[in-house]
């Protein structure tokens, strides 16, 4: 995974590069003051638009799940997200393509639980994350309903229910299993590989 990040940030930094953000100072603007989150976005970030557009070079999905997702790895509300949620959001989206989620959940879940936790952090105990964002995540990846249903009685999960690590870990493991398995899910649609011009697959 090592290798995999810093080929993945070498391509990013490049991309990055030979864009507009080139142009752009690397601090903000004193004049900006505490607005600068809004009016200001570092080279090596990208804002709402642009992370949507990175998305549809690599998923079919509407601007709202582009968006919920940007909610999600937004965990300090600055209107931007950095190279660690860039990437994680990759990973995600490609686990969810190759069915390799569990893998995903292996490798990656003790960060992205702490980028979920973070953005909880003002209405939920510390190092927890809320059921609400859990079942954004869910309905992004896919999940049908009855399955979230199921999962929700399975587990008693209300719009209180605080998760830690574990309890987030024993539901996700819980979803990324089945998907893997091949349910009937995935609203959002990865782009096959080997067929960007309009082919996709789930």
């Amino acid at each position: 995974t090592e290798k995999g990040f810093v080929a993945f940030e070498q391509w990013y930094r490049r991309g990055l590069a030979q864009g507009p953000a080139a142009r752009m100072p690397a601090v903000p603007r004193p004049e900006l003051g505490v607005l600068w989150p809004q009016a200001f976005v570092p080279s090596n970030a990208l804002h709402e638009h642009a992370f949507m557009e990175l998305l549809r070079v690599f998923a079919e999905c509407s601007d709202s799940e582009a968006m919920d997702l940007f909610d999600l790895l937004d965990y300090d509300f600055l209107g931007m997200l950095g190279l660690p949620q860039v990437y994680m959001a990759m990973c995600l989206i490609a686990a969810l393509g190759c069915r390799q989620l569990t893998k995903f959940l292996y490798f990656h879940s003790d960060v992205f639980f702490r980028m979920l936790a973070t953005g909880c952090r003002l209405c939920a105990a510390p190092d927890h994350v809320t059921w609400p964002r859990t079942l954004t995540l869910v309905r992004l990846l896919g999940v049908p309903g009855y399955l979230i249903s199921k999962l929700s009685i399975d587990f008693g999960m209300t719009s209180r229910t605080q998760l830690s690590y574990e309890d987030f870990l024993e539901v996700a493991w819980a979803v990324a299993a089945q998907l893997d398995r091949g349910a009937d899910v995935a609203e959002i649609l990865v782009i096959n590989e080997s067929d960007r011009s309009g082919a996709v697959k789930s």
